[in-house]
Parts: structure tokens; C-alpha cells; sequence
């Protein structure tokens, strides 16, 4: 993308360039994102109780050791 805003001439490619390179590094910092929260969440091996059902699981698996709630997985 930087590329072709760097070397077109075309106004319409730089626009539709930068747009592309500007929703690129949104949607990048949202997986980077995510994917802190949901790796904490894993390497605490939460243990859950089946018997507990999905809302209580749910609460289990998405909170923090420090008690946050880190809201990773939709709603129930």
C-alpha cells in the first residue's frame, strides 16, 4: 500500500491505497489486542465444571487473576 501512495500518480489508487492501509492497521491492532488478552487467559489454565453450565464457565475463562473481567468471548 505504501508504495503505491508513494509512487502513483493517479489520485483515486492513492486514495483507495491509503483507505486499504488505514483499515489494515486497524483491524492488526485489534488482533494484536485480542491476542494478549486471550494468551493471559490461557496460560492461567482455568479449571471449569462442566456440571456449572455456560455462563458460569463463561465468567471463569474471562476473568483475570486480578479479578477483571476481560470480556473476550460473545455474550450468553
Amino acid at each position: 500500500m505504501q508504495e503505491t501512495i508513494d509512487n502513483s500518480s493517479n489520485s483515486k489508487e492513492i486514495a483507495n491505497a491509503e483507505k486499504r492501509k488505514d483499515k489494515l492497521s486497524k483491524q492488526q491492532k485489534e488482533a494484536r489486542e485480542y491476542d494478549e488478552k486471550i494468551s493471559h487467559l490461557a496460560l492461567m489454565r482455568t479449571d471449569i465444571d462442566l456440571d456449572d453450565g455456560v455462563k458460569v464457565n463463561y465468567e471463569k475463562v474471562q476473568t483475570a487473576q486480578d479479578g477483571k473481567k476481560l470480556e473476550v468471548l460473545v455474550k450468553v
